[in-house]
């Protein structure tokens, strides 16, 4: 076995090794890239153009999109935006099996379209769904099931937080990995509808009567609750069509959306102070300054497992595997699933692209694609035990409701994921229909 692979695996154990004791990510990206370099190159002349690799990584202009889309997920999230939008689908989905868990899905795919987080998004839609749900009679873990699970869209329905780092990273176009996740998107959530009425069904769950709600579920309630949906078309108008029709890069479309999302919540609904915005800008600052500095990390890592061919010694060991490509593939996926059950999204995709990238590009595959598959396998690990963050996001929301409880309504779920992921792998045409 080359030595490069030897480098690479003492590498990626003491990387694991550092953040399961507890060392922050960023600092334990350092520690390994630094200690790489130092160790393999010899000498502190080997550091030469780290200085050069961090800048270069804080000055990329594409990233100015993250702090931007924290900032509107920051802003959504302090607002009633959340709460009104939950109401105006379940007064609009009334009459139909499992009426409030599939308004929960909805609700979480419009927040995904605005958010780019899956915390944002469960946060947002997850104390009122839950609380609604509970008092008309549905089960703890189908509706704690379902706001975990819907939760995972704010990640593959763009704009995502993550696959913009992806983009990064794999130097791959924001504006068409987005434009790529918009059909699979529809399609998860489609077929979390799908499951939801299915389950409502086989359960003998009919809709809910009108006289269990407040009053009848008049048209003119109807109409109003249209009419409540509006804003947040507005503000997905604003960032996926200014990138789907040209006019604005991913980054512009991100200050467009949060400047609307601020006029939006402060002026049309009046729902913002002086106290308010600066806790927003807080919140703001610190998740951006967490997910920018993992980001420049990352580079670093990226940047030592080049210099030391590490990566490409690996993407060429694996090219020349008498195996299938797809076998390799399956391989990757259940490996990047199995470290979700320990580490968070961000964490994953940072580690693990700069060495995936040569591998995929040495079968000749399509790296936006392929960011697509990797994100919906992220999806995956936000609730798959034991580190799956939607299952505490939603305990959190739901104090009483075990999290084993959780988790059994959020399996299901997992298999709907899988078979997308594997429909996407199989039918790649599916992130290419609007590019």
């Amino acid at each position: 076995m080359p030595v490069e692979i030897w480098i690479g695996i003492a590498m990626f154990g003491t990387l694991l090794g550092l953040i399961l004791i507890g060392v922050p990510v960023a600092f334990s990206l350092f520690t390994v890239a630094l200690g790489s370099l130092l160790i393999v190159e010899g000498g502190l002349f080997s550091l030469s153009l780290v200085a050069a690799t961090i800048n270069s990584s804080v000055m990329e202009f594409t990233l100015t999109a993250v702090p931007l889309f924290i900032l509107m997920g920051a802003v959504i999230s302090a607002s009633g935006m959340g709460s009104r939008l939950y109401n105006a689908l379940a007064v609009l989905m009334h009459g139909i099996p499992g009426a409030l868990l599939v308004a929960t899905t909805l609700a979480s795919t419009i927040m995904a379209a605005v958010s780019g987080s899956s915390v944002a998004t469960a946060g947002a839609i997850g104390s009122l769904s839950v609380k609604e749900m509970r008092r008309l009679g549905y089960r703890d873990d189908d509706s704690c099931g379902a706001v975990a699970a819907g939760g995972t869209l704010g990640i593959l329905v763009p704009p995502s937080i993550p696959m913009i780092i992806y983009g990064i990273i794999a130097e791959q176009s924001i504006r068409q990995l987005f434009i790529a996740a918009i059909v699979p998107g529809l399609l998860m959530a489609g077929a979390f509808i799908a499951y939801q009425t299915w389950l409502a069904r086989r359960r003998g769950e009919l809709p809910i009567p009108d006289g269990v709600r407040q009053g009848p579920i008049t048209l003119r309630k109807r109409a109003r609750a249209l009419l409540e949906l509006i804003p947040m078309a507005l503000l997905i108008w604003v960032i996926l069509g200014s990138i789907y029709m040209g006019v604005a890069t991913p980054t512009e479309a991100a200050a467009l959306g949060a400047i609307t999302s601020l006029v939006l919540s402060g002026i049309v609904y009046r729902e913002l102070n002086a106290s308010v915005l600066l806790l927003i800008f807080k919140e703001a600052a610190r998740s951006s300054v967490m997910v920018l500095l993992i980001v420049v990390a990352a580079m670093l890592f990226g940047y030592v497992a080049t210099t030391t061919a590490v990566a490409p010694v690996i993407s060429t060991t694996v090219a020349s595997l008498d195996v299938s490509p797809w076998l390799i593939l399956v391989a990757i996926m259940a490996f990047l699933l199995f470290l979700g059950c320990f580490l968070e999204t961000l964490s994953i995709i940072v580690i693990t692209t700069p060495i995936l990238v040569p591998i995929i590009q040495g079968f000749g595959w399509d790296l936006v694609w392929f960011g697509v598959l990797m994100i919906i396998n992220m999806e995956m690990a936000l609730i798959t035990p034991p580190v799956g963050l939607n299952l505490f996001i939603v305990q959190g929301v739901v104090r009483d409701v075990s999290l084993e409880r959780i988790m059994l309504g959020a399996a299901p779920y997992v298999g709907i994921m899988a078979l997308v992921l594997a429909l996407v792998a199989i039918f790649p045409e599916l992130t290419m229909l609007l590019n």
